[in-house]
């Protein structure tokens, strides 16, 4: 498939000078499923110009939860066949196996600050919060891209950024494509940039370790970035890595539900960008062996 470039070359504009961050003293640089937590105070990650976009449609309205597993793991092509979806008004029967509910909405909680345990129709879904967030940025962004981009929110005070040589003529040659994901980055001198406006995807976000992380990757190239069938793929599969919730990220009830309802409103629920699985399902009947019942 021919690969779809954006590289854009207009003349940086001017810039003031400001305070430049040395490589590898990102307050937030993580790997994938690190702990979470924000950045630190000085990363001025709070200074939003913009309220919180909501981009990701939302289900549940007729109580919807998960089918069994499928998919076939590919992180940007869709489904050969039908994915088993929630069948509208599962959750709604929950109450005929003698599993509580609230209304028509299952029972959810966050284990070990890394996992959604839900309660469902006919025994347990447990969800990996990282992996589950990852399919949701990624077909968010893939989806603005089709539409025209995703608009970053502006920065009260931009962040600095020095970076290798190569990194720099990434950054310079990606500009276009960084813009349309939500960052809005300009060069300042040879191996600085400076970037303006940044996505916002949830409260935790550490935009500064994400911006880093995602142009070494993105640099340096990664079995995650060279399975993308194009330049729109690579960025997109990078950035749900890096900006996605991480495993041990403390998410409160409400942030439990929009995540259940996201995952569940995507193409492809059951796998990661990386192929690996979302969820894990146990029936009643596996529990009760347990149990020797």
């Amino acid at each position: 498939e021919t690969l779809e470039s954006a590289a854009t070359m207009e003349a940086s504009p001017g810039a003031p000078i400001l305070r430049v961050r040395e490589p590898g003293s990102s307050p937030g640089g993580r790997s994938e499923g690190g702990a979470g937590g924000g950045p630190s105070p000085d990363s001025q990650m709070a200074l939003f110009l913009a309220g919180r976009p909501d981009h990701a449609p939302s289900v549940g309205q007729d109580g919807d939860t998960p089918g069994a597993e499928g998919g076939d793991g590919s992180p940007g092509s869709r489904p050969d066949e039908t994915l088993p979806m929630p069948v509208a008004g599962e959750v709604g029967r929950l109450g005929q196996d003698g599993a509580a509910t609230d209304g028509n909405r299952p029972r959810l909680w966050q284990v070990h600050r890394s996992w959604i345990l839900a309660e469902v129709r006919d025994g347990l879904l447990l969800i990996d919060q990282h992996a589950a967030h990852e399919r949701v940025l990624f077909e968010r962004i893939m989806h603005g891209f089709e539409s025209g981009g995703e608009e970053g929110q502006r920065l009260l005070f931009p962040l600095t950024i020095r970076l290798t040589a190569a990194e720099y003529a990434l950054v310079e040659d990606l500009k276009g494509i960084l813009q349309r994901a939500g960052f809005e980055v300009d060069g300042f001198g040879r191996d600085t940039v400076i970037v303006h406006s940044v996505p916002h995807p949830h409260p935790h976000f550490d935009a500064e370790g994400c911006f880093r992380e995602m142009i070494e990757e993105l640099t340096l190239g990664s079995e995650l970035t060279r399975s993308a069938r194009n330049q729109l793929e690579r960025v997109a599969m990078s950035f749900a890595c890096k900006g996605a919730i991480k495993a041990g990220q403390p998410l409160d009830d409400r942030e439990i539900q929009e995540l259940f309802d996201q995952l569940f409103a995507t193409e492809l629920p059951y796998h990661d960008v990386h192929g690996r699985p979302t969820t894990v399902r146990l029936s009643r009947g596996e529990l009760e062996r347990k149990f020797g019942r």
